[in-house]
This record gives C-alpha cells, sequence and structure tokens, in this order.
C-alpha cells in the first residue's frame, strides 16, 4: 500500500512539472506585445494567464519587468529548454 501511494505521488509530481514546464516554455519575444524588449507582468499574464504567479520568481532583479535574459535564466533553472517558436 504504501509503495502504491509513493509510485502515484511521484507519477503526479513529474506530470505536473511537465505540464508546468510546457506552458512556460514560451519564446520571451512572443509575450513582449509592445517591442519594447521587456515583459510587463501585464504582458505575462497575458501570455500566461495559467502561470502569472512565476512573474515574481522570475524577475530576478525585482525591476517589475523581465528582460531577456531573466527570462531564459528562469526557465533554464527549471530544466525548461528554450524554444523560440511560439
Amino acid at each position: 500500500m504504501g509503495r502504491s501511494v509513493f509510485v502515484v505521488i511521484l507519477f503526479l509530481g513529474l506530470a505536473a512539472n511537465a505540464i508546468a514546464g510546457s506552458n512556460l516554455n514560451r519564446c520571451f519575444y512572443s509575450m513582449d506585445s509592445n517591442g519594447d524588449e521587456m515583459v510587463t507582468v501585464d504582458e505575462f499574464k497575458a501570455a500566461l494567464p495559467d502561470s502569472a504567479d512565476v512573474f515574481e520568481e522570475a524577475d530576478a532583479d525585482k525591476s517589475g519587468a523581465l528582460d531577456h535574459d531573466e527570462w531564459e535564466s528562469f526557465k533554464s533553472s527549471k530544466g525548461i529548454e528554450e524554444q523560440h517558436n511560439s
């Protein structure tokens, strides 16, 4: 019984990471709707409405906007491979 519960929990954890990763695997420039090379919290929420809570974590310098390097660093720290086609 205990082993079955562990396996289910492990599976759910891996599935959640896969889902979160796929949601966050967005090209920075596809989120930068006004082309100023910064993604504001509003642009982020518009691009990834189900992931708005990660903006604060991704905003490493706490400027209130993401630059390309911050976004790519954040994705890399989560094991998300770079993608530039969506």
